[in-house]
């Protein structure tokens, strides 16, 4: 979840904000060729979702859910079913489907730790079957670093070829990694993966060999080998932009949920972009933007098209939630 500020460049940071409301359908589809629903009205009040998956196996979409920690199976009618639910959950953030391995992946996070400068926070990581919701691992974080001042708020994941996890932590510049037995380690801290505002955000693979990783409170992107992360590098895109949920299609472009600075308004744009690149990240090009009105988090891709939850972060009353298919045009 992010909202950024970067290099005078301004903006609202949606998850604080969000979660400071929560304590205390933009015009986004085209036209509709296929039988691919344009959205689907979601009516439970309150529930405040964040992460959102397709799941292919069983023809349904998966959400977590910020106020309630618990993951949550949706049909194209808005029929909405706990599948996920665990007592440890406190905030469920990040969900990744695993279809090699037919997992979900689901990170849990603490979101007092936005209110309390002094408290840890939490992050953990749940993996369960992704056709029954049967647990297979849940496994702990924070032990990794000891450090007295490190906090943690464990915000996105992603798995690779292996089954390997990578999860952001957005209140320290390092990613974990668990392997499929539910083992954890560091995988990478770098100071470059900070920011004073809000740091590490939306995390994909990429079938190479290497996570693309963002920095939201910087606007920046980096490109880190699984293998090598001590090789990361920042990936030069022509216009920069703070992450929140990022999706990568199989042709390799990059959807997120984004802000960005619009030059020719002067004004920060909160959109669905579309990022692509032709040497291998190490620059990337800003093809296109859908505007998003600054109510969406997470994006997924269904049989080739983007989708993304309505989150409405800044109203934790709402009273129902839109999952919104968003059309690009064709690239030139």
């Amino acid at each position: 979840m992010h909202r950024t500020k970067t290099n005078n460049r301004y903006y609202l940071t949606g998850i604080g904000l969000a979660i400071m409301a929560l304590l205390m359908g933009a015009s986004i589809v085209g036209a509709q060729d296929d039988e691919l629903p344009d959205e689907i009205v979601i009516e439970r009040p309150g529930f405040t979702p964040e992460g959102i998956e397709w799941d292919s196996n069983n023809e349904r979409f998966l959400l977590g859910s910020l106020a309630e920690g618990t993951v949550f199976a949706v049909d194209d009618d808005g029929g909405i079913t706990p599948f996920i639910e665990n007592e440890a959950f406190m905030a469920t953030i990040g969900i990744e489907v695993d279809l090699a391995n037919e997992r979900l992946l689901v990170t849990n996070s603490d979101s007092a730790i936005f209110f309390n400068p002094s408290a840890q926070g939490l992050a953990a990581l749940g993996a369960y079957d992704l056709n029954t919701g049967e647990e297979i691992f849940y496994t702990e974080l924070n032990g990794l670093n000891d450090a007295e001042d490190v906090q943690f708020f464990a915000n996105d994941v992603a798995v690779d070829a292996d089954g390997n996890a990578y999860v952001t932590n957005s209140f320290a510049p390092e990613i974990y990694v668990v392997d499929s037995d539910g083992n954890a380690d560091i995988f990478i801290t770098d100071e470059r993966l900070s920011s004073d505002f809000f740091g590490l955000n939306g995390i994909v693979y990429h079938e190479d060999g290497y996570l693309l990783v963002a920095v939201a409170g910087e606007a920046e992107l980096y490109k880190i080998p699984v293998d090598a992360p001590d090789e990361i590098t920042l990936v030069e895109v022509d216009v920069p932009f703070g992450a929140d949920g990022m999706v990568l299609d199989e042709d390799g472009a990059l959807y997120a949920v984004a802000d960005y600075f619009d030059v020719e308004s002067e004004a920060t744009v909160s959109a669905v972009i579309m990022v692509t690149s032709d040497d291998d990240w190490a620059t990337a090009t800003f093809i296109e933007a859908v505007p998003d009105n600054g109510v969406a988090t997470t994006a997924a891709i269904r049989d080739g098209t983007v989708f993304i939850i309505n989150a409405y972060l800044n109203n934790p009353a709402a009273e129902q939630y839109e999952i919104v298919r968003v059309d690009f045009g064709e690239m030139e």
